[in-house]
């Protein structure tokens, strides 16, 4: 049986999730699959990670070499992983960088990529699938919308299928808003309560502005071959949101999309569609085929777990595909 070799680029929640999921299901997986490398600017060049790194690593003590952002391009040409798993955080201001040198850098070197940043994908999906088709490396990417819940992958499992739009609820943090909005509670209570809990970072811009369902909406469209960008969408969030002009349908932050036009803004929903019953923070999406209607999918969309099962889903399609 093959050993795969599996570098892991930032091990914060989601890289730590994702090193405790791969040790838990490697055995009903039936692969030869471990963690080789570890690189994290706080916590080192990790070579070899012992069972223990997750709890060390919570430590936030140095447990490798020390990593300059400079060096990672270098380290990452130098490993001999087969995969490189990238879980940087998104940086929508320089574009998805320094994420996606990150990736070409390992396309170049003869390695196979899996991210959850929805930055690289969004902004330079064109550049990624050229490198894929140059060097002939696979590129996935789920845990970049719905993490581990189905979503743009469906279409794999249906052959010839012609999408005429999609339109879904992609962003769990200010879903979580709405229906504490739709309980009794203002704006601010809402997003203070979703802080708290989690669900809203410190800084709520991207989520509740409606940015971060926009880059999902981009990153759907290219996997359709719709060519849509940032630069050319709607995009309006629900900052100050009174739900209340909305009358008796109910408000849900949506992102719709076809081979025309795109956009994510607030959207008034009768209580008779699913999407107005997709409540807390659930993520859900639709979507308008030509031979089956509408297929509808509705699960968790954010969370380290949820979003490492999305990167074990993308692990065993590549080993699955290099075993053809």
């Amino acid at each position: 049986m093959r050993r795969y070799r599996v570098l892991i680029i930032g091990f914060g929640n989601v890289g730590q999730a994702f090193f405790r999921l791969l040790n838990l299901k490697r055995d009903l997986l039936g692969v030869d699959v471990y963690v080789s490398e570890i690189i994290d600017r706080r916590r080192g060049h990790i070579v070899n990670p012992g069972p223990s790194v997750v709890d060390d690593a919570r430590s936030g003590k140095l447990l490798g070499k020390r990593v300059d952002i400079n060096e990672i391009p270098r380290l990452i040409e130098g490993s001999d992983a087969d995969i490189v798993c990238e879980f940087t955080d998104l940086n929508v201001k320089d574009r998805g960088e320094p994420a996606f040198t990150y990736l070409s850098t390992a396309i170049r070197s003869g390695k196979h990529v899996i991210t959850t940043n929805k930055g690289p994908i969004a902004f330079h999906y064109d550049e990624l699938m050229e490198l894929s088709r140059r060097f002939n490396r696979l590129v996935r990417f789920k845990g970049t919308v719905m993490a581990g819940t189905p979503s743009f992958n469906i279409i794999d499992l249906l052959p010839g299928i012609k999408v005429n739009y999609f339109m879904g609820i992609l962003n769990g943090t200010t879903n979580y808003i709405l229906t504490r909005m739709y309980e009794g509670m203002n704006f601010n209570e809402a997003l203070r309560l979703a802080q708290e809990r989690g669900y809203a970072e410190a800084d709520p811009s991207l989520d509740i502005d409606g940015w971060d369902a926009a880059l999902k909406a981009i990153i759907i469209s290219r996997v359709l071959g719709w060519r849509h960008s940032l630069e050319g969408m709607e995009v309006r969030g629900i900052r100050d949101i009174d739900i209340r002009a909305y009358g008796d349908r109910v408000v849900k932050l949506i992102a719709y999309a076809n081979a025309e036009t795109a956009y994510v803004k607030p959207v008034p929903l009768s209580r008779s569609d699913v999407l107005a019953h997709v409540n807390e923070n659930l993520n859900a999406l639709r979507i308008n085929t030509d031979t089956l209607g509408d297929v509808m999918v509705i699960g968790p969309g954010a969370g380290p777990m949820e979003t490492a099962q999305a990167v074990l889903t993308d692990l065993m399609y590549i080993i699955n595909h290099l075993g053809d």
